[in-house]
């Protein structure tokens, strides 16, 4: 009987999720770089958690993991579409996975290992593999300008989510549980949004179009927005940094308009905050109430922690471990520490050389060093590649994002969030789309430069160089 039959409906963004996540995957099988793209999306959006992901949980699908899967299949069989190169790796990537040799080994090597190291452990090995992809793939400049528009729409999601979160998903007036899995606490959330405004800001510099300029635009006030509501000092920290570099490193060519995006959008900032977001930031510049902010003296109680534990333990106590060894250092004159089983470290460094021990503490610094190298042969190329005045800002761009990454990554736990390895690796793939231009340029440049003649010795066309007008961006 009709009245008796039970229909099975999905709301409406549950079927237009699920039609285009499938719709993801099966292209990215014929152009990697939609899996790329959906890999990044989904990890940012984390389905599962949301309302209209609940009908799809029964599915029992790892939206990541298939992502990934697609991903790596569609670069094997569409290898015409897979950008060439002559390096398979480089230092960067073998490096990544030096690194993640040393997260399995020290999960395998200490007794006692939990699923949270477990888990730490097959994710890290998740994103190396996904960061091979990604470095391969954004070694072409269009690949790269899909990557930038990539963050710009996860940050649009992000936060749009946050806009509309209830008053559930704040604690002490500081918003959490929203966005991917490494942003559903306030500090991780408030980190990685502060990360996109650099990005975002370059994305609106180098577009032309003034309905995309628009898109770029409410990306950046939508994460400065989320920002305000986490009430994160560690982003604060990181901005300001960021912020004075920026001012410091203007690409020439550029100086008016990007002072003018950074005081319009310190403007928008100072209008979207409240008393309470600048009451906790204004705690940054008051030492004398250090020791009675709790948030502040639990973390300089935890680096003392953090630092007897290394002492005790060079070689590192297993990954994922720090929680599990913290409690066995509190004497009883650690007030806030502790109040609270399993605190983490609040300090990326820290957590990766008490984790990992001095030597994966090491490899982890030669891999921050790689990238900021990178940065800088990337201002060098930029003189002679195919946009000069665009590639220059898209390092700068990339540049600052990683300072403010590697900033608040003192003051917050991020050494296993995949978005912080994203930042790192947008470097590598500039500088490898970078190269590849100078060097197809220089085979170029014999036919397109005609035979010497001392007669005409003037005519002569000479490959730019530092001091050409090319590379003047004036």
């Amino acid at each position: 009987m009709l009245g008796q039959t039970t229909t099975f409906l999905w709301p409406l963004k549950t079927c237009m999720f699920f039609a285009a996540f499938v719709c993801a995957c099966g292209l990215s099988l014929v152009f990697p770089i939609v899996g790329i793209v959906n890999y990044m999306l989904v990890y940012q959006l984390h389905p599962g958690k949301m309302w209209w992901g609940q009908p799809l949980e029964d599915l029992g699908i790892r939206y990541s993991m298939t992502a990934a899967m697609c991903l790596v299949l569609g670069m094997l069989l569409s290898g015409g579409r897979v950008p060439r190169s002559k390096t398979l790796l480089g230092s960067w990537l073998l490096l990544v996975l030096f690194f993640t040799g040393i997260v399995l080994w020290s999960f395998a090597l200490n007794p006692g290992t939990t699923d949270y190291g477990a888990i730490l452990a097959d994710k890290m090995v998740k994103m190396a593999i996904f960061l091979i992809c990604l470095v391969r793939m954004g070694s072409v400049r269009g690949n790269f300008k899909v990557l930038l528009w990539t963050f710009v729409i996860g940050t649009i999601v992000i936060g749009y989510d946050a806009l509309g979160a209830p008053q559930d998903d704040f604690a002490d007036g500081r918003l959490n549980f929203v966005g991917g899995p490494d942003f559903r606490e306030s500090s991780g959330l408030a980190v990685h949004m502060a990360a996109m405004i650099p990005l975002i800001g370059v994305v609106f510099m180098v577009t032309k179009a003034k309905q995309w300029r628009a898109v770029a635009v409410l990306s950046g006030i939508l994460a400065i927005n989320t920002i305000v509501l986490c009430r994160t000092r560690s982003a604060f920290v990181g901005l300001l940094v960021g912020g004075s570099i920026a001012l410091l490193m203007v690409p020439r060519g550029w100086r008016l308009k990007i002072y003018s995006v950074i005081i319009v959008g310190c403007i928008g900032a100072f209008s979207l905050a409240d008393e309470h977001f600048w009451s906790r930031m204004t705690t940054i510049m008051r030492p004398d109430d250090y020791a009675s902010d709790g948030a502040i003296q639990s973390r300089i109680e935890l680096w003392t922690v953090a630092r007897e534990m290394f002492l005790d333990h060079p070689f590192g106590v297993g990954v994922g471990r720090f929680k599990d060894y913290a409690h066995l250092y509190n004497t009883g004159e650690y007030l806030y520490a502790f109040e609270e089983p399993g605190r983490v470290a609040h300090n990326s460094y820290l957590l990766c050389i008490t984790e990992l021990g001095i030597h994966g503490f090491a490899v982890f610094v030669v891999i921050i060093c790689i990238v900021l190298v990178k940065l800088r042969r990337c201002f060098q190329l930029a003189c002679e590649a195919d946009e000069p005045h665009a590639s220059r800002l898209l390092a700068y761009g990339c540049f600052l994002s990683v300072i403010v990454y590697l900033t608040s990554a003192a003051f917050t736990d991020r050494l296993y969030t995949e978005s912080f390895w994203w930042v790192l690796a947008m470097p590598v793939c500039l500088e490898r789309l970078l190269t590849a231009e100078v060097i197809e340029q220089e085979e170029l440049e014999p036919e397109l430069t005609p035979a010497w003649d001392p007669m005409y010795d003037d005519e002569f066309i000479n490959i730019p160089t530092a001091d050409s007008p090319r590379c003047a961006f004036t």
